[in-house]
This record gives structure tokens, sequence and C-alpha cells, in this order.
């Protein structure tokens, strides 16, 4: 975007700044790096925290499913009603080509789990050390194939282009609201490219606005599912991919997160 686009956006956007600016949330952006990561980590991919007396996750069909996302909040900046310690992770099945996602029924954790464990974690020699019981079938791709740690930076944000609440805070859906700020189709479309620029809402990160290549599933349903638990985006530094280039969040309820109940999360994944 140039100096000039930018100036006619932020004068287009200037009756709306305050509202814009009203719906400013903080937000933990995760960078990730492929590299080895231990069991305490927080990591995508790789092998998760296990102690050998728990029962390891398995698929409606009785398969291993593999970790997706480890996260250690004790390694996090603090977010309110997010945990401050404790690890929370997600494990998703192998043998589904929709990733353990249940398009239907979109908290139903057949084909995925999500855990959290509390601290105190136990020492390395109570841990499962060989997870070589989990297999890939040679013709399932996985959306991530390199192990990747996970860096933490807080931030805020506003809310994102695609979020199901935008109508609610300006009164028309995103690519209303821009083609009313003139009679040029052509620079309506222009200016939403530009919005979409900053307001995506994509990357890899833990509270804030999410981000979708289709539409915001919430806009129909599970608007309740307020908070966003987890968004894992697609990213070359660890070859991840869901689907073309898609992104996947995980939604939850205030009062479940506070309660450290994770038995009813929505879990979405979208694609181009």
């Amino acid at each position: 975007m140039n100096v000039a686009q930018t100036v006619n956006l932020q004068a287009k956007l200037a009756p709306y700044r305050t509202a814009l600016d009203g719906t400013e949330i903080p937000s933990v952006h995760l960078h990730i790096k492929e590299g080895k990561t231990g069991p305490y980590d927080s990591k995508i991919a790789g092998d998760p925290y296990f102690p050998k007396a728990d029962e390891y996750p398995v698929d409606g069909e009785g398969h291993p499913m593999k970790l997706l996302a480890q996260i250690n909040f004790g390694q996090l900046p603090k977010l309110e009603d997010y945990p401050g310690s404790g690890l929370l992770q997600i494990f998703i099945s192998v043998h589904d080509d929709l990733y353990g996602m249940n398009i239907d029924q979109k908290q139903d954790q057949k084909d995925f789990r999500i855990r959290f464990i509390e601290e105190p974690f136990l020492p390395k020699e109570e841990l499962i050390s060989d997870f070589s019981f989990v297999k890939i079938p040679d013709d399932v791709y996985f959306p991530v194939t390199k192990e990747g740690a996970v860096l933490a930076e807080l931030t805020s944000e506003t809310i994102s282009a695609g979020d199901y609440r935008f109508e609610k805070v300006f009164g028309k859906e995103s690519w209303d609201l821009f083609e009313s700020m003139t009679d040029d189709g052509e620079e309506a479309d222009a200016l939403m490219d530009e919005f979409y620029e900053t307001q995506s809402g994509f990357g890899h990160k833990i509270g804030g606005y999410p981000g979708f290549t289709q539409e915001d599933p919430r806009q129909y349903e599970d608007q309740d599912h307020s908070l966003l638990l987890l968004q894992i985006d697609s990213d070359d530094e660890v070859d991840m991919m869901w689907g073309d280039c898609g992104i996947a969040n995980f939604f939850i309820k205030k009062e479940d997160l506070k309660k450290k109940q994770f038995g009813n999360v929505v879990y979405n994944w979208d694609c181009s």
C-alpha cells in the first residue's frame, strides 16, 4: 500500500474511526520458527508433554492423533481471562481429510481433542519419549510437516474485516461499508483490498480477532464462542498449509475459558 492509498483509506475511514478504535483488544501474536523443542515448550507439531500414566488421545476410528499445537501459557505474555500458566494441547486425527473438523458439529471432539494440563509438570522420566506409534498414512496430508518453536509478542488489534461482529459495529458488512464510501466500484474494491492488508485478521495468535479465507462460521451459530482461543495460519516456515493457503481457528466461550474448561470449543478451518 503506497502513501497516497493509505491517506485515501484513512480519509474514507475518518467517520468510522471512533467505532473502529473502540473495538481494540489485546492479542498475543505467535511467531513460528522451525526448530526442536522440549516437552514443556510451546510448539507447532513435534512431540507433546505426555505422562506415561495418561491415556493417549485417539480419533473416532481408534487411531492415535497427532499434536497440532502445544501452548505453554507460562511462556506467554498475560492476557485477561486466559490462563496464566499450564499447557494447552490440541491433537487432530491423521486419518481424516478434514483434519479432525466436523463441518456439521464443530464442537465435536471425536476427531480432534483439546487437553489442558495444570502445573506442576511431571519430570521427563515420567513422560512418554517415543511417539513412533503415531503414524501418518502415506495417502494423508497432515497440515504441518516440520516442528516449530513459538515466540510470543503482546500486541493489540481492531476488528478484522471478516469477523461476524463487523456489521454490528458499523451497521454494514465490510464490502457494503466500502461501497457506500464511493460511487466508483473499482475504488470501493481498492479501498476494501487496502483495508484487508491491515485488518485481515490473519496470522498465528491467541486472542484478538480471527481471519478467514471464506466467512466467519459464527455468523449463523455459536456466537457465544466469542473468544479466539488459538488461530493457526498457513506458514512456509514450517511447511504448514491448510488446504489451499487456508487458516484454522479455535473459539471458546468466555466463561469456559475462565474456568479452564475446553470441552466445548468450536474448531473451524477454511481455505481459498
